[in-house]
């Protein structure tokens, strides 16, 4: 059987929906015949296929992506494969990576974005990730400025304002630019005189939460020291 008569068998049984078969057929191939298109295909059925445990196909599927990454790097269906993948595994800051690269590849085609349905999944991996980072930042500004009374409200996508009554303070936040190590935090600080101070951190580090307390880490640091010279000013 040539390599063509092979692709259009698995895209054959790929679209009948017999993924296990793509799956055999692939991986019964010698190395020289598993081409990109075909381990796309094998990766596109582990994907789909609903035979075993979900997490160990999505696994599978994402082990066989990074082994064409280079080929696929600006392949728009291996980018939305891979995303859509990692958000399979509630990874969401890895897959927004790959719908952003995407978005910025069809920038001036928004159809082509938009025939992908690519928008359900960024919208939902913004969502879990401001959720995650808003439970960070909870834990982290609590813990910093010892105030137990400290409250977290007006929350607006990616934007939320704290008050700390300890010190009189009024902080606005946006998160931005979200990654898979951290995301840039913006704050506004409102004095008890309402003199207003802004800050913009990027956090880094090896896990997303953990960028996220980096950046909040590092603001604090900065605060303790201005929020005494401040006072001493202002008094």
């Amino acid at each position: 059987m040539t390599q063509e008569e092979l692709v259009t068998q698995a895209e054959s049984l790929y679209n009948i929906g017999e993924y296990s078969e793509v799956i055999s057929l692939i991986q019964s191939l010698p190395e020289e015949q598993q081409t990109y298109h075909m381990l796309y295909l094998l990766a596109l059925a582990y994907s789909d296929n609903l035979d075993g445990d979900d997490d160990d196909n999505q696994h599978s599927a994402l082990e066989i992506l990074k082994k064409i990454s280079d080929q696929g790097e600006f392949d728009l269906k291996w980018l939305y494969l891979t995303g859509k993948v990692y958000f399979s595994l509630s990874q969401e800051e890895y897959a927004i990576e790959y719908f952003d690269k995407i978005t910025r590849i069809v920038q001036k085609d928004k159809d082509i974005a938009e025939s992908m349905y690519m928008q359900h999944f960024v919208d939902s991996c913004r969502e879990s990730l401001f959720d995650r980072a808003l439970a960070v930042i909870f834990v982290v500004l609590k813990e910093a400025s010892k105030d137990d009374k400290m409250t977290i409200c007006n929350i607006d996508d990616n934007k939320l304002e704290l008050f700390f009554p300890r010190y009189n303070i009024h902080l606005k936040m946006e998160i931005s630019h979200l990654h898979r190590s951290g995301a840039r935090l913006t704050f506004e600080i409102i004095y008890p005189d309402d003199c207003i101070k802004n800050y913009r951190i990027d956090g880094d580090s090896t896990t997303y939460e953990n960028g996220i307390a980096d950046a909040l880490n590092r603001f604090a640091g900065i605060i303790n020291k201005e929020f005494r010279e401040h006072c001493k000013i202002t008094l």
